[in-house]
């Protein structure tokens, strides 16, 4: 075979294999979704005044679009609503509802499709640096969430064991309406499952964990929400991903399928006149179906 053809078989075969790789690493780098749940979450909205209210808007989250371990696939509602999403990848729908008579009712119904993964997946990179820093309620800067942090560190690897701390030190109260942060929980060894978030990515921070507080629902299967379902967890990123840690539960990278996201906490939380993951019109009274 003479020298020119040579190099460019060589050539062609040197690209293939090259090709070949890209495709390899491609495949294996592409995040796989494989549970499919559809859930359902509806609300009651009252206008228990005597007036007359042309128009009000009623703004509720939707599951996060994508993250480590799930995937939106579709939202529907029984009436229109604007998509909106954050910098952060938080979804919301906001309804305009308009003609609300005195002491009159209407009833918003959503149904979301989902993909859940069986563990965490690599997503699109971000700028983490955000997720390193002190917060509100998230006091990683604090000489007493510092000296916790360093004890922990000396003494065992990672986030499994600021979530074995936690799980031995932090006592589980139930549910309190006001978040009191990480500080709190800390200093005064207890909380609900905000505050165990919270301590969680504020210990996480001060070690030089990329870490996060989300709030979504637990659920083995499709289904309706209730309110009283809603939980706060963490999530701490390595290797490029997202992982679950529930530290009020003692869960650390496990979970995948049952845990549904639906916000990243972050500097600007929470809205206005908010109760979990919706937000709503004065005027308006409204209650989780």
């Amino acid at each position: 075979m003479p020298a020119n053809r040579l190099i460019k078989h060589s050539v062609l075969l040197a690209i293939v294999v090259v090709v070949l790789c890209l495709f390899i690493i491609s495949r294996g780098d592409k995040a796989n979704y494989e549970i499919q749940k559809t859930i359902r979450y509806g609300f009651l909205v009252e206008n228990r005044t005597s007036e007359y209210i042309e128009r009000a808007s009623f703004r509720v989250f939707a599951p996060v679009k994508q993250n480590s371990y799930q995937q939106v696939e579709d939202i529907t509602a029984n009436l229109p609503f604007d998509l909106e999403v954050d910098d952060y990848d938080n979804q919301s729908l906001v309804f305009q509802l308009e003609n609300i008579a005195p002491l009159s009712s209407r009833v918003v119904n959503i149904t979301v499709l989902l993909k859940l993964a069986t563990s965490s997946q690599r997503v699109i990179s971000e700028d983490v640096e955000r997720y390193l820093l002190p917060e509100k309620n998230i006091e990683s800067d604090s000489p007493e969430v510092k000296l916790v942090a360093q004890n922990i560190k000396s003494k065992g690897e990672g986030v499994a064991a600021i979530s074995n701390w936690l799980g031995k030190n932090i006592v589980d109260v139930g549910y309190v309406a006001e978040d009191r942060g990480a500080l709190y929980a800390i200093t005064n060894r207890k909380g609900d499952c905000t505050e165990f978030s919270t301590a969680f990515v504020a210990l996480a921070r001060a070690s030089q964990i990329p870490s996060r507080v989300v709030g979504g629902f637990v659920l083995e299967q499709s289904g309706r929400l209730q309110a009283e379902n809603y939980h706060n967890w963490s999530e701490f990123k390595r290797d490029g991903k997202w992982n679950i840690a529930d530290p009020q539960n003692n869960i650390v990278d496990s979970g995948y399928g049952l845990y549904v996201a639906f916000y990243n906490f972050n500097k600007h939380s929470r809205m206005s006149n908010s109760h979990r993951f919706l937000s709503y019109d004065s005027r308006l009274s409204v209650q989780m179906l």
